[in-house]
């Protein structure tokens, strides 16, 4: 009973943020204290198709890079974290991906830029994924390092003493075992991706309009209702993802 009562205040506490944007987005004017008798129109939100329908196109690139670059740095950070294994000074490697988290974001963009600028990559969209990527990498690296201990090391190598091909090995015992490890990195690297905001801001000079870049931009205009609009899309994954766990989840303890 306990546990029920504080998930629904935890359910509330989470909603009450969301209930505010919606409403924000969902009136044009209102007098205090009457926010029940606010002047209720989806201007705002049937502007996604006119008005405002640079959110709508920030919105698309910022899944578009989000979700390939979650793949990417999973992909990248999996072949890495194994590769460490080979490698000599693993726990020394393994502590420079520690690196891009020890100072800010946007300092980090900084240490890139004047690289990017060079290249000519600053201001375009694939410059904004590539430092977007090398700032996420390390991440998926850390998290998958974690993966191979030493269970199973013995496992990979245990197959191969019987005959198994390396990539037999990888196929049929790592990858089915690595699962868990693999969806958590794709979830959190797509997150970070997602709410990226300081490197997309630093290389992207303001061309490059995610979703984050938007939202900031329609906050120092003082335009509340465009940017509760915005955050509703900027938080909307947050809340399908954590939906579809708390589904899932719950299907899981009632088949236990």
């Amino acid at each position: 009973m306990m546990q029920k009562t504080l998930n629904t205040l935890i359910i509330i506490f989470l909603a009450l943020p969301l209930a505010a944007l919606l409403y924000l987005s969902a009136v044009k004017f209102w007098v205090y204290p009457d926010l029940l008798r606010a002047h209720f129109s989806l201007e705002f939100w049937s502007g996604l198709g006119g008005t405002y329908s640079g959110l709508t196109s920030s919105f698309a690139l910022s899944l578009l890079m989000a979700t390939s670059i979650s793949l990417t740095a999973t992909g990248l950070g999996f072949f890495f974290s194994a590769f460490l294994l080979l490698v000599p000074g693993r726990s020394t490697w393994l502590a420079l991906s520690f690196f891009p988290y020890l100072i800010a974001p946007v300092s980090f963009g900084a240490l890139l830029q004047t690289y990017f600028v060079r290249f000519g990559l600053s201001g375009s969209t694939g410059g904004v994924w590539i430092a977007q990527l090398l700032f996420v990498v390390p991440y998926a690296n850390i998290l998958l390092s974690t993966f191979w201990n030493r269970h199973i090391r013995q496992l990979y190598q245990q197959a191969i003493t019987l005959g198994a091909r390396p990539l037999q090995a990888l196929s049929g015992i790592i990858l089915p075992l690595a699962k868990p490890w693999l969806g958590l990195s794709l979830l959190q690297c797509f997150l970070i991706s997602w709410y990226e905001y300081g490197i997309t801001r630093l290389i992207g000079i303001g061309k490059v309009q995610t979703l984050t870049v938007g939202v900031m931009h329609y906050l120092n205009e003082a335009n509340p209702h465009v940017a509760a609009l915005a955050a509703i899309l900027l938080v909307s994954p947050v809340v399908l993802l954590g939906a579809i766990s708390y589904i899932v989840v719950g299907k899981l303890s009632l088949q236990v």
